[in-house]
């Protein structure tokens, strides 16, 4: 029992979120940008109509990465705690919802946010977009062990070669899993990043062997005007769902780097 930390003491710190886009090619044109799918180049330009309507943004927490006794209810006292362990750290606890570490902690706010390519900020890659309406979380010290986004609706207007095309992708959420520890620290320096790439939406990617490319099933209905949604082009509506569900494509955190705090 000498081994065993006990996390009772309700101790929870605020921690700010950058939520943000960008994309990969180093200029300040977020709304302007080249991609290539089954070797042939397409310009693409996102109109300012476009908007995302966020529903919530929330993260689970775990605790440090040691075995711990930690409470089946947040009411209990350490006597009757039981022992939990987290490996590895970005699997939530199961654990009651009124634990502070069954609990989810709330990052943004509910909110339709248009302009989302307007350079408004910077960060390693160069230009971004810094979304509002990020709030700040009481969180209990630990590890970020999963982010979740949840929205209404992402409408999209682009311009593709000249073509017009409109994208409506209703209710969704996606879960983000940390690729290294994102502590929730004492002294915490910095904002926790998220990173959403809109570009990275219409990249080619191959799955289990097979290409999947949305730029090239678009280019078969042009020239002309294109609609995609639930139920007009379904492929190219789904290809574009399965993007957006994919690790690390559209939603990400930052890659670790030594000395730099996530």
């Amino acid at each position: 029992m000498q081994n065993l930390i006990f996390f009772n003491n309700n101790q929870t710190i605020a921690v700010g979120t950058n939520l943000r886009s960008y994309d990969d090619q180093a200029d300040d044109n977020l709304n302007q940008f080249s991609l290539t799918s089954n070797a042939v180049g397409y310009n693409i330009t996102i109109q300012s109509s476009s908007y995302i309507q966020w529903e919530t943004g929330t993260y689970r927490i775990n605790p440090p990465n040691q075995t711990l006794g930690v409470s089946a209810t947040a009411s209990e006292k350490s006597s009757t705690a039981t022992v939990k362990t987290h490996t590895p750290y970005t699997v939530p606890l199961d654990l009651p919802a009124d634990d502070l570490y069954g609990k989810t902690y709330p990052f943004l706010s509910a909110s339709t946010v248009s302009n989302i390519t307007q350079f408004n900020s910077t960060m390693e890659t160069g230009a971004s977009f810094l979304y509002p309406s990020t709030r700040i979380s009481n969180m209990p010290l630990g590890v970020v062990a999963v982010a979740n986004v949840s929205w209404e609706e992402v409408y999209i207007r682009m311009d593709v070669g000249g073509n017009d095309i409109t994208i409506l992708l209703p209710q969704g959420n996606k879960s983000i899993t940390p690729k290294c520890k994102i502590p929730v620290k004492n002294g915490r320096s910095g904002n926790i990043e998220i990173l959403m790439s809109l570009s990275s939406l219409f990249k080619d990617r191959t799955v289990s062997g097979t290409p999947v490319r949305f730029l090239q099933q678009l280019s078969l209905l042009l020239p002309g005007t294109v609609v995609i949604s639930k139920v007009s082009n379904i492929p190219l509506y789904n290809i574009l769902q399965q993007n957006l569900q994919a690790e690390d494509i559209v939603f990400s955190f930052p890659g670790c780097f030594p000395g730099v705090e996530r």
